[in-house]
């Protein structure tokens, strides 16, 4: 009797797996069907390439992406990056960033050295920290890409490198504006147009400006008190 049960108990669950897989077959097929995905073109390798078909450790940001993000500029793309770290360091030598992928990286933004992690610009190369955080204006996508990428990017990428591709141009004669306001009469203001010359010569121009007060005002004496300041009263106290 107990034979018996264990062999209709193991006839059941022989019965029951195909379905199962084939439901996990089908779970896929139907969220593509669905259009959940949205199909991003990479060059990491040099050539156009889907992102889901590239062999490589990298995290790719479209232009739709950064603007549902609301991210202006290169410091803010790491947040949805695993580990990668590009954070604002001081700014007594101008605006510098350090750059750190999976552990490699360099924070010394002394000119004469060279990042750890490579940043390119239409795959001209970036050698300093100095300067390097890089507005978001214009573009087409980011491309963050996990070392050692040395065969492909170059020297001193041993822990990655960091792409940005500008927007090309097409010649539909149209642009777009965007304006912010905000504390500390924060203004900023970035406009983006493509125009087409002639037949077969397009051009694009893209602009970002922004201003933004501090938290104190820091006055000049003698542009304030330009006959010689207010007048100064010294006491002197003695203890007996």
């Amino acid at each position: 009797m107990k034979t018996r049960n264990l062999l209709l108990c193991s006839s059941i669950m022989a019965l029951s797996l195909p379905s199962m897989a084939l439901a996990q077959d089908q779970a896929p097929q139907s969220a593509e069907q669905a259009g959940d995905g949205e199909e991003i073109v990479v060059t990491a390798q040099f050539r156009a390439q889907n992102l889901q078909d590239t062999p490589i450790a990298i995290t790719a940001v479209n232009a739709a992406m950064l603007e549902s993000r609301s991210q202006t500029d290169i410091s803010q793309v790491a947040n949805q990056a695993p580990s990668v770290t590009l954070k604002p360091q001081g700014a007594a030598f101008g605006p510098s960033l350090g750059a750190n992928i999976r552990g490699v990286g360099q924070f010394d933004f002394n000119p004469a050295v060279e990042p750890g992690v490579g940043f390119y610009v239409d795959d001209v190369y970036y050698a300093t920290l100095t300067g390097s955080i890089l507005d978001l204006l214009d573009l087409d996508r980011v491309e963050l890409l996990r070392g050692p990428q040395g065969t492909l990017a170059g020297r001193n990428s041993i822990g990655g490198a960091v792409k940005l591709y500008s927007m090309k141009p097409e010649g539909t004669n149209t642009g777009t504006i965007a304006a912010a306001y905000g504390s500390r009469n924060r203004m900023d203001l970035r406009a983006s147009a493509g125009f087409n010359l002639a037949p077969g010569v397009d051009v694009r121009l893209a602009g970002v400006g922004k201003r933004q007060e501090g938290y104190v005002k820091r006055l000049d004496f003698g542009c304030v008190y330009p006959a010689g300041g207010p007048a100064t009263f010294t006491r002197n106290f003695s203890i007996a």
